[in-house]
């Protein structure tokens, strides 16, 4: 079982779910008590709490994973579509989860959803930027992998109809082919949004899973989280991946010893 979930009261999630319905040949099922759309072995959910606070539903236990079709939001209210991993990588749980604690993440979905939403935005003319996030919200509790896919960043990128078609044609894609083989990597370093992890996994087919940002590291993360996201990875972990320019110096010998301890390679980009 696969499950796609998305907030009834969130904009793009519906906007997303509704162009999926389009282009995914559905039919009705349940999950447990809950009401779904089946597709196969994937089912869609609509739920009426917050997903950054999700919890799997009754029946839904042994998923293999859960994806989240969400809204993004940003200062700049830029147009863009990411996706990223859920994970507290500090002291705070403001939105969802516990504090220094992450999601199990899951790589090839990551990869294959981004390299969707690349080639949909090209296709659809869409003037917006695609990019991996960094780590970061809730859930963090969930027993299985969870990644989101989001539209940014305003009302009206989230209401946007070739915008939710972007998304649903990279989740089509992503549910319809097999996923990539392959141990995956932690990225470390550079800001939320990262043009060099993107062009990583979009056009050089890493398959980075977790991204610790030079943001964290500056407001104290403790060290002990570069490995946690490493555990936290579905298929586990062969290399760090950092941008060394954008990793705070007093990190680096921490993420040397890790990979060195753990028998990984470290790249530097």
């Amino acid at each position: 079982m696969k499950i796609l979930v998305y907030y009834g009261e969130d904009m793009a999630g519906r906007n997303i779910a509704e162009s999926l319905a389009k282009l995914v040949k559905f039919s009705d099922g349940r999950v447990g008590e809950l009401p779904a759309l089946r597709h196969g072995e994937v089912y869609l959910l609509r739920l009426e709490e917050s997903i950054v606070h999700l919890s799997l539903p009754l029946g839904a236990e042994g998923a293999e994973w859960v994806l989240c079709l969400s809204r993004h939001r940003s200062a700049s209210g830029k147009p863009c579509l990411t996706a990223h991993t859920p994970g507290n990588l500090r002291g705070s749980a403001d939105l969802g989860g516990r504090p220094n604690e992450v999601a199990i993440s899951n790589p090839s979905l990551q990869s294959s959803l981004l390299k969707g939403l690349h080639t949909a935005a090209k296709e659809l003319g869409l003037d917006c930027q695609v990019s991996v996030e960094a780590t970061h919200h809730g859930p963090t509790e969930l027993p299985c992998p969870v990644t989101f896919v989001e539209i940014g960043s305003d009302e009206d990128a989230w209401a946007d109809q070739c915008m939710g078609e972007a998304v649903a044609r990279a989740v089509s894609q992503a549910i319809k082919s097999q996923p990539v083989s392959g141990k995956g990597a932690l990225g470390v370093g550079g800001g939320h949004y990262s043009e060099k992890f993107t062009d990583l996994i979009v056009n050089q087919g890493l398959l980075i899973g977790h991204i610790v940002p030079k943001y964290a590291m500056c407001e104290g993360m403790d060290t002990s989280m570069f490995r946690a996201c490493m555990e936290r990875t579905m298929g586990g972990c062969s290399s760090v991946v950092a941008d060394w320019k954008g990793t705070p110096s007093e990190y680096k010998d921490a993420i040397r010893a890790l990979s060195q301890s753990l028998g990984v390679e470290l790249i530097r980009v």
